[in-house]
């Protein structure tokens, strides 16, 4: 016995949306199905959970990045404005210890760095005493701060796009196992009330092969 399209998680929503709305429309029409309804009306409230946790996720994607980007536009500036500074302290003598202890590169080079190295370095700082970067640790700080934190959310976003995946491949496959039910049902109906065979494929939408797929059945006897 023939059953409908299996469910997938990849399709978009709305597709998957739209095989609920032809199921449901096509039930509600139909005299003889109307009583089958209820089957389908936890369908639309699931596909609408799914889409609220992909939006969710979205959003906290865009509110991560957001925070590393300006965390990390924030913590170069406080850099440079301490290197501009300090590099004056030291009369310019990019050799000078009390210079490498911070910059052991050029400061264009440092702020280049992954994030991570240079959220560590610049927290790392904070061990050693220097009135140049006492001065400037209320910039520094607080930025090196926000720049971990952030960090630490990205990686939270992770798990969160891993859940709605997991959302995602449960509501297919919960639809696809209600969908063949509501098609079985159907089938019995049709048999009790001596309908046509193919009364209950009527409440699924079809696929439609390509013009090159159907050739080739035709060519092929299909």
């Amino acid at each position: 016995m023939s059953h409908p399209r299996k469910i997938v998680p990849t399709q978009p929503l709305d597709d998957t949306e739209a095989e609920v709305f032809f199921t449901r429309s096509g039930l509600k029409a139909d005299p003889d199905a109307q009583d089958l309804l209820p089957l389908t009306d936890s369908w639309l409230a699931r596909v609408d959970m799914v889409r609220a946790k992909e939006r969710s996720t979205r959003e906290a994607q865009a509110d991560a990045d957001a925070a590393r980007i300006i965390a990390n536009t924030r913590l170069d500036r406080a850099c440079q404005r301490f290197g501009d500074e300090l590099v004056l302290a030291v009369n310019k003598d990019r050799t000078a210890a009390r210079w490498t202890q911070f910059f052991p590169v050029a400061v264009s080079k440092f702020i280049r760095q992954a994030l991570p190295r240079q959220v560590a370095r610049v927290l790392g700082w904070f061990e050693s005493s220097d009135p140049v970067l006492d001065k400037h640790r209320g910039d520094l700080e607080p930025w090196a701060l926000a720049a971990e934190a952030s960090l630490k959310r990205t990686t939270a976003v992770v798990t969160v796009r891993g859940e709605a995946r997991i959302s995602r491949e449960k509501l297919a496959e919960d639809l696809t196992r209600e969908r063949d039910g509501l098609h079985d049902a159907l089938t019995a109906r049709a048999r009790e009330r001596g309908l046509s065979r193919d009364w209950a494929d009527q409440f699924f939408r079809k696929v439609r092969r390509a013009k090159g797929a159907e050739e080739a059945a035709e060519g092929a006897g299909a």
